[in-house]
């Protein structure tokens, strides 16, 4: 029962220690004393007391292991010491240890209490938090003070005068139920004084001697101390869990810092600390920081960032090394910190030698510090977008990891068994290889089971299910994670663990909770008694799952190699037994499924076949000349983004999306170049993933050869003047300079989705491709080995690299054995071609006749009916499909029809001579939109203007609704609830004689029955090393395996699928249930009756309710909103009314907006009670984050920025006068109707409608919105243009100075003063805190005061909450220019300038902004109301003339799309002293008042005046 901890202090004992024989009246002891058990742990927490059997000697520690705990209670384990001798508690020891009172002092959570009273808070580690193998003792030294030890390490002197005779009490309390004495007689040694109060206290010299000491005492068996854990005192933000392994920041979205955490001991010279990163998010930019430190975690005064530190810290932060908060080296590495994505591992390691190493990934980043001293603690930063770290072992802990290869040694392989460490209601028997739920009949859940050891690279785990019991639904789920089961807190289910678990489930797979495939397999509910079920990780990181030895294809990939494998014994899966392992097939480049798999969205993820308009640029790479024979093969490009890149770009997905954070207030400084040069036949292609209308210009594309780490980021890449080649706009520009205009491809005019790359030909001639589609050569004599570049300018906010793989083909000379069929030359470079997806239906009118294998359809000119034309495959979501026209007829009338239909002709169907005859069919004809032959809406441009060339497209979106478009030009018509599986249908009727399909359609989608056509078998083949391999067989099930991975991905980063609305099971008291769910009726009283949404609202979705029944007896109403709460934890009893959900939630009722149970808003613009029978309302979520109500399937506008980061639950409240309602399907509702819309006639309209903060929704764009004044509308733009954030203004309070406006207040208690006249006023929130000295109403007494300014200044003056003298100007981009405007001593000269009417303020320049909607620049004066503080200023007469015409605006700099005034000494030419000596009152209009206190004025109020007059165009 001995166990011997590490220790350098020797005492000699001569009797062992054991447990008394007097102890609590529930405490049975082992027949040798040394182990103590609670009875009934389940029903009682107390009488647990165990005292030692003599009185302890100074130096000696009395030490006890916690060997079983259990989780029904709360507290733990206490302990300490009583001068009382057991043996006199007569009848028996009290209850608890803080009850006896005669002398005694005992450790309890982490708070010591002498005599039952509290005499030391936060003493050490709180031990209710301790796990099972713990260790906690005590002693006394022989200077009389108290020192507590966990875990062999001292926690400092407790208390001090403690008497002679004590004797050790232990008390086995709460969830501690059983603990063994460590006897130290035995091995002569004691754990080990690190951490004691002395040892802080300690120089360098003596911690080194002691470490010297240590090392050389202690056997090699012994070098390892405790494992290393997180020491409880971090910072003020951080959650321990996991017996203080993991790490996480609270509130991750609301802080950013006060995340450190550190190790509870040194670390030990050449030891691995290395942490894994769990979960990020994405609102800060920076990430973790990982260092040393030779501070104490138990002295230190934890500071915000450990960056902060001023003495004996070195921290990895970015890609540099800090020493002491200072940068030492600016690029350290190969990697970058901040790009670091979840499942990424950072470690250290202090050689003996002193050097400081950091390994990322298991990779050596070189020394990045020498003479380290010793000892140093492990230091880690959660900060910015780090939420979640976990520590994590090595077998090789004390060694460096190293990249090479090790000898293979003959392994003898150990037989899955499952650990002994369960679930609540598990238990694992049969020597480890059955698991069962005892109590399945009563219990359904708390069944997880893991395997005691990881899985080793390609071998099965496969279970079977040896006992079922139907009374309950669902049954078992089996996955990998990373979690070891000695530190995995157990949940109910495996499902709810949130990081590094994969899991099979029903049909589909969840990772991380989130399901990422929907219809993956077989489903595991129908499994009965004696069906086997397996998981197996391949050794490239793919995951699959077998039903009954059948491979259900790649589940995921990128899954890392030490995982355990888990069951849940969930439901009906009563018992399951391991079934005897076997080594699985490896894999090889013949099986059918890839060796890679990106955990990305689907568009990243590397396409297996070049389209047909790319194959014909790929090149051949030359293979060795000694090769006899070669094969072609398909190699994946590992082409990324460089961790070099400008100032404003942000690198996420493993450096394959780049993307610029503040797109609305920054418009360049984003260069991003490619990681190395691109490859001969490489393409290097980008998507357009996000667009932002408020800048001129777009994305810029090219290549150079200049590296990045000789590339100094200009603010755009077109400033380089060597080396570059670049297409801006349609102009390509060599070295900065145009030598082209006018190029096929215009950057400026793509769209969001679009693919956009460039290739080197063999020639050297630079090709340029949209979708695909070749523009041409741009330029000649570019050379080779050049960097692909991109320029995130303007409007373009964020792309994505596609990876295209290259095309490897070898030249055999002579056929393999065995092939007798000759080889023609041409296929020395052969080539995968990409079958069209968008084709024509052979089954068509008879008057139309196919060719071009059904891309193109022609109808004879003498029938002007007959002409219908289908699409060969459904239309799937947000494709587009494109056709051409190509001759046109003026024999007849009428035009083109095109549209969806649920129609897909047979053999033998009888197809309408005309698209009216069609039923289910929905589509455009002449100027209107028919459903089905019925006119239902308008359009804007009529079918007939049709001419040749012109391409007509038809898109259907994934809210199911359908959008028709001319030439790129969205037509504005939003056709609803389109179903599934609809077919493209085409109408050539009267003048449309022929038309063309241009688009190819997605890739990876085409369906076996088509690829195998003998027509296509000719061209969907791959080279293998035996022929021609035809797609169908195993390309084609890795296509399809794949575009099922791609579709639960994009579900996954934001797809709106819509389906069929349910509510949740868990809901108020008073509701029922019916309609398999989607109705809930409230039975009894008038509230609780909160319902939630089954699914959570995904971005882009709604939840919407139709009103069945109202009970006119009751006040109030329906109320709705959503809730980041999932309902499962929920209380038992949900809250009365939805008003009493907690945060985060956001719930309507009537008028108001609430948040978290407070009210924050009173103005909006409909009434929920005013809802009738029929009418039905709901919640719709935008892609930006913005929480929009629904009234009758209209959107009425925003109401609140709620963010995408939660998983938000819809939630409706049967309040009232409501009884009963039902869900709304987003597809066949009949009660969402569809508003006929119009295109505006102006532009400017569009503006304005824009300006209200109102964004496209599913279902309608009507706004309930009051009628507002035209000239508030566009000041609102001019704001909007400037690019200030809405939380800097005030939502309400507003006034407009109009001439319209200014009348019609005439006479109200809101009349407008007579100088705002022409001015729009917004209240600005005020960000200064007045000092609490003055008083709460300091700036009541302040005086009234106008600052002019200029629009390109204003977002900076909010943000820093202070004004900007007038010679900081922020266009000012040098640095010479920012010294020439300050005095000797570095500070500004300038003076701010106010006035105390408005009159002098308005003669601020007039400033131009260019509005990208309206296609001119809008021009305006901006003036800030201000408080000024009494007694800062100084009064001066103005020497210009302050009543004259305004003067002349001179020259402007124009900056990207912002025109300011460049004359800087406007303010302080009206300095000039007053050459006589008049009074100066503050009724007078020419007076000024100056300071140089930025503190003395507060911003109160923005003022804006347009100049209508005159409008610059573009």
């Amino acid at each position: 029962m001995a166990e011997e901890p590490s220790s350098c202090i020797i005492s000699s004992v001569p009797l062992q220690q054991q447990f008394h024989s007097i102890h609590g009246t529930l405490v049975q002891l082992s027949e040798n004393g040394f182990s103590a058990f609670r009875l009934r742990p389940s029903h009682e927490f107390n009488q647990g007391l165990v005292f030692s059997s003599r009185s302890l000697k100074d130096e000696q520690v009395f030490e006890v292991r916690i060997d079983r705990k259990v989780h029904s209670w709360t507290g733990s384990l206490q302990i300490g010491i009583t001068t009382q001798d057991p043996a006199t508690f007569h009848p028996a020891p009290p209850p608890n240890a803080l009850d006896i009172v005669n002398k005694s002092w005992v450790l309890s959570g982490c708070n010591l209490f002498e005599n039952g009273k509290i005499i030391v808070e936060d003493y050490g580690p709180n031990l209710d938090e301790l796990s099972e193998g713990d260790r906690v003792g005590v002693m006394r030294t022989s200077e009389g003070d108290l020192v507590f030890y966990v875990n062999s390490f001292a926690q400092g002197v407790a208390v001090s005068g403690i008497p002679q005779t004590i004797y050790a009490v232990v008390d086995l309390y709460g969830k501690c139920v059983q603990v063994t004495m460590i006897n130290h007689s035995e091995t002569h040694s004691l754990p080990r004084p690190l951490l004691t109060l002395s040892s802080v206290m300690m120089d360098s010299n003596q911690v080194n001697q002691e470490e010297e000491s240590c090392s050389t005492a202690s056997t090699p068996s012994g070098a390892l101390q405790d494992r290393l854990r997180f020491h409880h005192r971090c910072g003020t933000m951080v959650k321990l869990s996991a017996g203080q392994r993991t790490g996480e920041r609270r509130r991750p979205l609301d802080e950013f810092n006060n995340g450190v955490v550190m190790t509870q001991r040194p670390l030990l010279p050449d030891e691995l600390f290395e942490i894994r990163i769990d979960s990020l998010v994405d609102k800060w930019s920076g990430s973790i920081e990982v260092g040393i430190t030779t501070h104490n975690p138990a002295a230190l005064d934890f500071p915000s960032t450990m960056t902060n530190l001023r003495s004996g810290t070195i921290m990895m932060s970015g890609c540099g090394i800090l020493t002491n908060g200072k940068g030492t080296r600016r690029e350290y590495g190969q990697c970058n910190l901040d790009e670091l994505g979840e499942g990424d591992r950072i470690g250290l390691i202090r050689k003996a030698n002193g050097d400081l190493h950091f390994y990322v990934n298991g990779r050596d980043q070189g020394v990045a510090a020498s003479n380290v001293p010793n000892p140093v603690w492990g230091v880690v930063d959660l900060y910015g977008r780090t939420v979640r770290v976990s520590l994590i072992d090595r077998e090789d802990a004390v060694k460096p990891p190293t990249n090479e290869a090790e000898e293979d040694a003959p392994v003898v392989v150990e037989q899955l068994q499952f650990h002994t460490r369960c679930g609540l209601h598990a238990a694992v028997v049969n020597g480890g290889t059955t698991g069962h739920r005892p109590n399945a009949q009563s219990d359904f859940n708390h069944g997880v089971v893991l395997t005691g050891r990881p899985l080793r690279p390609d071998e099965l785990f496969e279970v079977v299910l040896d006992k079922v019991v139907l009374k309950w639904a669902g049954s078992i789920e089996i996955g990998v994670t990373t979690q070891r089961p000695e530190e995995l807190d157990f949940p109910a289910t495996m499902t709810n663990v949130r990081s590094g678990t994969w899991m099979m489930t029903g049909n589909g797979v969840m990772h991380n909770g989130l399901t990422i495939l929907d219809d993956y397999g077989t489903s595991l509910d129908r499994l009965g008694s004696g069906d086997r079920v397996g998981v197996i990780r391949r050794s490239n990181g793919v995951l699959h799952f077998f039903v009954n030895g059948e491979d259900q294809g790649p589940a995921a990939g990128n899954v890392p190699e030490k995982v355990y494998g888990v069951v849940d014994l969930y439901g009906q899966a009563a018992q399951v037994s391991i079934v005897s392992p076997s080594p699985a097939t490896p894999l090889t480049d013949s099986s059918p499924y890839p060796s890679y798999l990106y955990p990305a969205p689907s568009h990243l993820l590397a396409p297996l076949v070049s389209p047909t308009s790319l194959a014909d640029s790929t090149y051949a790479l030359p293979t060795s000349s000694s090769s006899t024979s070669a094969s072609s093969t398909l190699i994946h490009t590992d082409l990324s983004f460089h961790r070099l890149h400008g100032r404003n770009t942000t690198l996420s997905s493993n450096c394959l999306m780049a993307s610029r954070p503040n797109a609305l207030s920054e418009f360049n400084d984003a260069i991003c170049i490619t990681s190395r040069p691109l490859r001969p036949g490489e393409v290097f292609e980008v998507m357009i993933e996000k667009l932002v209308e408020r800048w001129s210009g777009s994305l810029e594309l090219g290549v150079t050869s200049i590296r990045p780490e000789n590339l100094d980021f200009p603010s755009t890449m077109t400033d380089i003047t060597y080396g570059t080649w670049m297409l801006s706009g349609s102009s390509v520009m060599q070295d900065g300079t145009i030598t082209r205009n006018g190029y096929p491809l215009d950057l400026d005019a793509l769209q969001e989705g679009n693919r956009v790359g460039l290739l080197r030909h063999a020639d050297g001639s630079l090709h340029y491709y949209l979708n695909d589609q070749d523009q041409g050569a741009a330029c000649w004599g570019v050379p080779q080995d050049l960097y692909a570049v991109i320029d995130l300018y303007g409007q373009c906010a964020q792309v994505s690299l596609v990876h295209r793989p290259l095309q490897v083909s070898g030249i055999p000379t002579n056929q393999q054995e065995g092939d007798a069929t000759p080889m023609d030359s041409t296929a020395s470079e052969p080539r995968c071609i990409q079958p069209h997806r968008h084709r024509i239906s052979p089954y068509c009118g008879r008057a139309v006749t196919l060719s071009d294998d059904g891309r193109t359809a022609k109808r004879e000119d003498k029938d002007f009916e007959n002409g219908l034309v289908f699409s060969l495959l459904p239309l799937q979501p947000e494709e587009s499909f494109d056709v051409r026209i190509d001759t046109v007829s003026q024999r007849w009338a009428g035009s083109l029809a095109v549209g969806l239909t649920t129609f897909h002709p047979q053999e033998g169907a009888v197809i309408p001579s005309s698209l009216s005859g069609l039923e289910s069919s929905w589509y455009i004809s002449s100027s209107s939109v028919f459903q089905s032959g019925r006119k239902i809406l308008a359009s804007c441009l009529p079918m007939e203007h049709l001419a040749v060339g012109d391409v007509v497209s038809i898109r259907r979106t994934v809210e199911s609704t359908l959008h028709f478009a001319v030439n790129g030009r969205d037509l504005s018509v939003c056709v609803r609830n389109i179903p599934h599986g609809a077919y493209v249908v085409m109408d050539l009727h009267g003048m449309i004689q022929s038309v063309s399909v241009k688009s190819i359609g997605k890739l990876g989608s085409l369906p076996e029955s088509l690829a195998t056509t003998p027509a296509l078998l000719a061209t969907n083949s791959l080279p293998t090393a035996g022929g021609a391999l035809p797609l169908s067989l195993s390309q084609l099930a890795l296509r399809e395996a794949m575009q099922g991975i791609q579709s639960a991905l994009s579900s996954r980063f934001g797809s709106a699928f819509s389906h069929q609305q349910r509510f949740h099971d868990h809901h108020g008291r008073n509701v029922v249930l019916k309609n398999n769910g989607q109705t809930a009726q409230r039975t009894a009283s008038y509230n609780q009756g909160l319902v939630y949404s089954k699914d959570p609202l995904i971005p882009g979705g709604c939840f919407q309710v139709k009103i069945e029944q109202l009970d006119e007896r009751w006040t109030g109403s329906l109320m709705l909103g959503v809730t980041a709460i999932p309902p499962e934890k929920m209380p038992s009893t949900p809250p009365t009314c939805a008003l009493l959900l907690k945060r985060p939630s956001w719930v309507i009722s009537g008028r108001t907006l609430h948040q978290g149970g407070r009210k924050i808003r009173s103005d909006l613009k409909f009434d929920l009670n005013e809802l009738r029978v029929g009418q039905s309302a709901g919640v719709h979520l935008s892609q930006t984050g913005h929480l929009h109500v629904l009234i009758d399937g209209i959107d009425c506008g925003s109401v609140a920025w709620i963010g995408t980061s939660e998983s938000l639950f819809a939630v409706v409240d049967l309040y009232g006068q409501t009884t009963e309602m039902s869900t709304v399907s987003v597809r066949s509702a009949s009660t969402i109707t569809s508003t006929p819309t119009t295109q505006p006639a102006l532009n400017e309209e569009k503006a304005l409608r824009e300006s209200s903060n109102t964004e496209k929704s599913l279902t309608g764009v009507r706004n309930y919105s009051q009628r507002s004044c035209r000239y508030k509308q566009s000041c609102s733009r001019f704001v909007h243009l400037m690019g200030l954030p809405d939380a800097y203004l005030e939502g309400e309070g507003s006034v407009c100075g109009c001439v319209q406006c200014f009348h019609e207040e005439e006479g109200t208690s809101d009349k407008v003063d007579e100088e705002m006249k022409g001015w729009c006023r917004w209240t600005v929130r005020n960000r200064r805190q007045v000092d609490k000295k003055d008083g709460p109403g300091i700036n009541e007494k302040w005086q009234t005061a106008y600052h002019q300014t200029r629009p390109c200044v204003v977002r900076r003056i909010l943000d820093e909450g202070h004004l900007l003298s007038p010679d900081l100007n922020v266009w000012q981009r040098t640095k010479a220019a920012r010294r020439s405007s300050k005095g000797n001593d570095g500070e500004s000269n300038g003076q701010l300038l106010f006035s105390p009417t408005l009159q002098p303020a308005s003669l601020a320049p007039i400033a131009e902004l260019y509005d990208p909607i309206l296609k001119k620049n809008q021009r305006g004066q901006v003036v800030l109301q201000v408080l000024v503080q009494p007694g800062s200023y100084k009064v001066r007469r103005a020497t210009s003339p302050l009543n004259g015409p305004a003067p002349t605006v001179p020259t402007a700099n124009t900056v990207g799309s912002v025109t300011c005034s460049p004359d800087p000494t406007h303010q302080q030419q009206l300095l000039n002293p007053p050459a006589d000596t008049t009074a100066i009152t503050d009724e007078d209009p020419a007076i000024l008042w100056y300071t140089k206190e930025r503190g003395a004025a507060i911003v109160q109020a923005l003022l804006i005046r347009l100049d209508e007059t005159a409008s610059a165009s573009t």
